[in-house]
Formats: structure tokens, C-alpha cells, sequence
């Protein structure tokens, strides 16, 4: 018979892969489009990522964001003066970037509502920049045939932002485009609540079902209280790789 710490195990492992194929799903983000807002709104997680953008892109550059969400990147890089197409086929989430357009007077953004996979490549020529954001190991065709399709768009320049995804990886080298420039660093990832109730429901949704006796207490007991929020503190590693395509004179390079 197999111990209870190895039963606890597999129950857990089987609980992931359950999650990550919900996740790869549009229904899921439908949603989970609150819960993203929530985390959005008490987290800097993107903070790095666009301190990079501002530092790398220049205004005027064509950018396809795929997996836009929200416009967490797609908006400053509007605000930066690039010509963005966002790529989100969540209505839910597609909501949240409306109201965010909205509220910033902006219009300049083309939202795509077409999963990545459903793109023909002879849509995607002649960006100066395609963006995917811890978003291709959630397409229908995996990490490695999301980025195989990027490249086969021939964009000037590519940014991938990833966490470690078993099976993930990103080469220093590929026939068409090389590495340039990669940085792997800590972020902020924690969750403000506003009652207990809001962590409990916001697990059972990510779970897919109820938490099982005990999961409920062992999620407050990880709850801190500070300024007017319950927290559970996180954090992630996430590393960020920009690829340039090769022999060309006018794609950006580092200095």
C-alpha cells in the first residue's frame, strides 16, 4: 500500500495537470477574468517587463501582443506610440481591455479575438515586434509550435516572457532568429483580498471544484492581513528573452 504522503502526492499532481489543461482553455479565462483584475490591480508582476519595453522599443514600431489579456502590455506600448494588435480570444478578458481603453481615451489598440492557432501565418508579416507574455504554453499547439509559428511571421524582433514550464525552452539560437538579450528575475505575484470569502472562492474556481477538508484552513492560515486587504504573499521567477532576426540591417540590436 502507498503512504499517505505519496496518495497526498498524486493527488496533488493530478490536481495540477487538471488545472493546467482547464487553463488552456478559453472558457477558463472567460471566468477567470475577475481574479486576473484582482491580482492586476495588487500586483507589480509586469513592472520589469515593461521597464524593458520602454528601454528596447521605439515609437512607431508595428507589435502583435499575443494573448493581450487585459492590455497589460499592450497599453503602455500604445502609450509609447507603437501600432499595436493585441491578439485575445477571451470576451471576458477582451472586457477588461476595453474598459481600460475607456478610461485612458484610447482607440488605437486592434483587438484580434482569434485564438493564436487560428491565425493564418500570412497574417502575421511585417511586425517590428511580436510579444507573448506567459501565453504559448497555453495554446492549442503547445510552447515550442506557438513559437515555431512567431518565427515563421519573420517579425524584426521577438520577446518572450516566460516562467519555468516543464518542456519549455528557449535557445540561445534559431535558424531565423538569435538571442540578444535574456534576463531572468524575481517579481511580485501576491494575491489582495478583500474578505476570506474572496480567497476561498477564488481557489475553489481555480481548482475546478470544492477544496477538500482541510485545503480551506491551510489557505488561511497563509493569509496576512496588511492595508485594508487580506494578502497571500507570492512571488515568481520569470525570465524574459528578446530575439532579433538574423542578417538584418534595421532590427534592433544591443548596444
Amino acid at each position: 500500500m502507498r503512504s499517505i504522503e505519496e496518495v497526498e502526492k498524486t493527488a496533488g499532481e493530478l490536481t495540477e495537470s487538471a488545472i493546467c489543461h482547464r487553463v488552456a482553455t478559453v472558457g477558463f479565462w472567460d471566468g477567470y477574468a475577475r481574479w486576473y483584475k484582482l491580482w492586476l490591480d495588487h500586483s507589480s508582476y509586469h513592472a520589469p517587463i515593461i521597464d524593458f519595453l520602454r528601454q528596447t522599443v521605439e515609437p512607431g514600431w508595428r507589435v502583435l501582443d499575443i494573448g493581450a489579456g487585459s492590455g497589460v502590455l499592450s497599453l503602455p506600448l500604445a502609450d509609447m506610440g507603437c501600432e499595436v494588435t493585441a491578439i485575445e480570444p477571451s470576451i471576458q478578458m477582451r472586457r477588461l481591455l476595453f474598459e481600460e481603453m475607456f478610461h485612458r481615451g484610447m482607440d488605437a489598440i486592434d483587438v484580434d479575438e482569434r485564438r493564436w492557432e487560428d491565425i493564418p501565418i500570412a497574417e502575421l508579416g511585417g511586425y517590428d515586434l511580436i510579444i507573448a507574455c506567459n501565453t504559448l504554453q497555453v495554446t492549442g499547439v503547445g510552447f515550442n509550435g506557438a513559437l515555431e509559428k512567431i518565427f515563421g511571421g519573420d517579425p524584426a524582433n521577438v520577446l518572450i516572457v516566460t516562467e519555468h514550464v516543464p518542456g519549455t525552452v528557449v535557445r540561445f539560437a534559431y535558424p531565423s532568429h538569435t538571442l540578444a538579450y535574456a534576463k531572468t528575475c524575481e517579481t511580485d505575484s501576491s494575491f489582495g483580498y478583500h474578505d476570506l470569502n474572496e480567497v476561498l472562492e477564488h481557489h475553489r474556481f481555480k481548482k475546478g471544484s470544492d477544496l477538500l477538508q482541510g485545503e480551506d484552513l491551510a489557505l488561511i492560515d497563509q493569509v496576512t492581513p496588511g492595508d485594508g486587504h487580506l494578502w497571500l504573499k507570492d512571488s515568481a521567477r520569470v525570465g524574459m528573452y528578446w530575439l532579433h532576426r538574423r542578417q538584418r540591417g534595421h532590427c534592433w540590436r544591443l548596444q
